[in-house]
């Protein structure tokens, strides 16, 4: 396995385990969120029913107290940061695609290699800017009396994003042919449709294909008339 290979692995095998920490973290926010929503729900019921010491106490006012819409804050920098890694491995970040396809290959090529060049400074500056503002973050963010989180926690999201991203640029060959395929591919689905083409089971039909199949479907129909 030459070296380049092993960089599209690594590549690929950071960006499988940034969509899987996304995942959990947009699942862990709509969980809060769904809580905090029925807390708040019973609460008002237990409030109207004259009940509502029930939250002054226990599990129920720890809840209460813990699933406040501030939480999220502790999971929105790093779903924000990590998903701008996903992002821009499947080429969907600051790309024109319209644009794109307008370029000759020559062009297109360059305009890639500005895209990755301008990417490569944003991760370098994510990495030395944010391990700095790691460093220098010694507050706390407080959730409840039970629950503090040092701002270190939200903070390391913005270096880690960094090196994800010096990560995928390391395998920018491998980005830019992939992205040059899927707007080749893109543009031949363009002109396809454009010129009228159809899907058929064996492919791509065009109408002349398309008018030859109708005759010979006629009589099958007729005999069908026949028959009945």
């Amino acid at each position: 396995m030459t070296l380049r290979h092993r960089l599209h692995r690594i590549s690929d095998v950071a960006n499988k385990a940034t969509i899987a920490v996304c995942a959990v973290l947009l699942l862990a926010m709509l969980f809060v969120s769904a809580l905090g929503v029925a807390l708040e729900l019973l609460a008002s019921a237990l409030s109207a029913a004259g009940r509502r010491e029930m939250f002054d106490e226990g599990i129920l006012a720890w809840l209460y107290a813990n699933t406040r819409p501030s939480i999220l804050r502790l999971f929105l920098p790093w779903f924000g940061m990590l998903s701008i890694t996903v992002a821009f491995k499947y080429g969907e970040h600051i790309a024109i695609l319209v644009a794109a396809r307008a370029l000759p290959g020559w062009g297109r090529r360059i305009a890639q290699a500005v895209n990755l060049a301008a990417v490569a400074i944003f991760a370098v500056a994510l990495v030395w800017y944010g391990a700095e503002f790691f460093l220098g973050a010694t507050h706390l963010f407080i959730v409840s009396d039970t629950i503090q989180v040092s701002h270190r926690w939200t903070a390391a999201a913005v270096p880690v994003a960094g090196v994800v991203l010096c990560l995928h640029l390391v395998d920018g060959v491998a980005l830019l042919e992939e992205r040059d395929a899927d707007l080749a591919l893109d543009g031949e689905l363009a002109a396809a449709t454009d010129g009228g083409m159809v899907w058929t089971p064996g492919g791509y039909a065009g109408p002349e294909a398309e008018a030859e199949a109708k005759p010979a479907s006629a009589p099958a129909s007729r005999s069908l008339e026949t028959t009945r």
